[in-house]
């Protein structure tokens, strides 16, 4: 079974001078800080510790914890998605925004609207998703439905790339998207999105006692207490 080699990988990887292995699962939610902020903590605490990270959407993420295929689940929560050999643990709560690049058309307007967003193509996650259920949630809340020619994506990098090259409108987390801002690659829309998601890590009972595991949970809890304004240059919140 893919648990079993990942336990004997990780004894193999600790018996060598290492500190085990952990492969970390992460949502689009949590790909662009969180996570990222995490596994640079859990190094400098554990040098020598292998570290494997995947992305995709929450879905399968947690049908590859629930197959032992990965050590922890980092996005948006969905408690649908559990079984019970896992764990979870809500790490923090975060809005939702539009985004769209730093040049587009709409930061030339004061207070953009409803229909100014509707006049050009979104970029969204995919039915079933729980950054998708957040965004329709909030959408209904305001009496707004989504285009019909919107195009659907689970890739971080490949909606970061279609937004930068097009007037496209993308809806991000807040953290994600405060981390893409401070980077220049995106802007934050000033029309609001009603309504907040949790982000959650989900882990399995029996991989808990691995060095590795243990460590990239309490990083993980590092990183979500930090304010997404404490960004190193991060001077407009």
């Amino acid at each position: 079974m893919r648990l079993a080699w990942l336990c004997l990988r990780s004894i193999a990887l600790s018996g060598e001078g290492g500190s085990g292995l952990v492969v970390i699962g992460t949502s689009g939610a949590s790909a662009a800080d969180t996570v990222p902020l995490a596994v640079t903590s859990l190094l400098q605490r554990l040098p020598k510790a292998h570290v494997r990270l995947v992305e995709s959407t929450m879905n399968l993420l947690m049908s590859q914890l629930a197959r032992g295929e990965v050590d922890i689940v980092v996005g948006r929560s969905a408690p649908e998605l559990q079984d019970g050999q896992m764990r979870a643990e809500a790490l923090y709560m975060e809005p939702i925004h539009f985004v769209a690049r730093p040049r587009h058309p709409l930061f030339e307007l004061a207070e953009p609207g409803w229909s100014d967003l509707q006049a050009y193509r979104w970029i969204v996650w995919p039915r079933g998703t729980p950054i998708r259920n957040t965004m329709e949630s909030a959408l209904n809340a305001a009496g707004q439905g989504m285009p019909a020619d919107c195009v659907e994506s689970n890739s971080v990098i490949l909606n970061l790339t279609l937004l930068n090259h097009s007037n496209m409108i993308g809806v991000a987390s807040h953290r994600t998207a405060r981390r893409l801002e401070h980077l220049g690659a995106l802007r934050i829309l000033a029309l609001r999105l009603a309504g907040f998601g949790s982000v959650s890590m989900y882990w399995r009972d029996d991989g808990f006692g691995r060095i590795a595991v243990s460590a990239a949970l309490d990083a993980l809890r590092r990183a979500a207490v930090r304010s997404v304004d404490e960004i190193p240059g991060d001077t407009d919140g």
